[in-house]
């Protein structure tokens, strides 16, 4: 029997549009690229958190991240997605609705849009909502710092049906090596 567990593979597609290369000491580094594809709710489910806190440090192009406060509501915008089923066949991992919620700006009155260029860094808070909406070739080292046992979320505006069917597969290893070296080279 096959192993479909993308955690278990060294480079891997993920539904927010980037690859994720697997390294040594708790890294990963993460390559954005216009030509890769999302999920297709991809406009309506960008939001999201981790079950771990990180470091991220831009090594190409611009990151944009942009942080959320979610609070649960009766009568909210957006639909809060538990990311703690089995995995599917296509590699990802079976979610459901789990709350409504209201999402608001996380720093209010200032500017939504963390930018950080080549050479900059940001922390992320383990379980802090956030979206990278990245535009272009962008390139980052992640560091994994502590590690929750909640499982990771995202938020789905509501009415919208969240995609299970991303396949994680869907493109080769090589294929996504050759945009991973194609992003790098960027860098020189």
């Amino acid at each position: 029997m096959m192993d479909f567990t993308p955690t278990s593979q060294q480079i891997s597609l993920h539904g927010l549009g980037f690859i994720q290369v697997k390294l040594g000491g708790n890294q990963r580094l993460h390559v954005w690229h216009p030509d890769l594809p999302r999920r297709s709710c991809y406009a309506h489910s960008a939001i999201h958190n981790h079950r771990f806190s990180f470091m991220s440090h831009v090594l190409v192009g611009t990151q944009i991240n942009r942080r959320w406060k979610v609070l649960p509501a009766k009568v909210g915008t957006h639909d809060r997605i538990s990311h703690d089923g089995a995995r599917s066949a296509k590699g990802g991992r079976l979610s459901y609705v789990a709350e409504r919620v209201t999402v608001e700006a996380y720093f209010p009155g200032k500017a939504q849009d963390e930018i950080y260029t080549a050479g900059k860094s940001y922390h992320m808070p383990m379980l802090q909502y956030h979206e990278t909406p990245n535009t272009g070739i962008v390139v980052t080292l992640l560091q994994k710092l502590d590690e929750g046992d909640k499982h990771a979320s995202s938020l789905i505006t509501h009415g919208q049906e969240f995609d299970q069917s991303f396949d994680r597969f869907q493109m080769s290893e090589r294929d996504m090596w050759r945009i991973v070296l194609e992003a790098m080279r960027a860098a020189a």
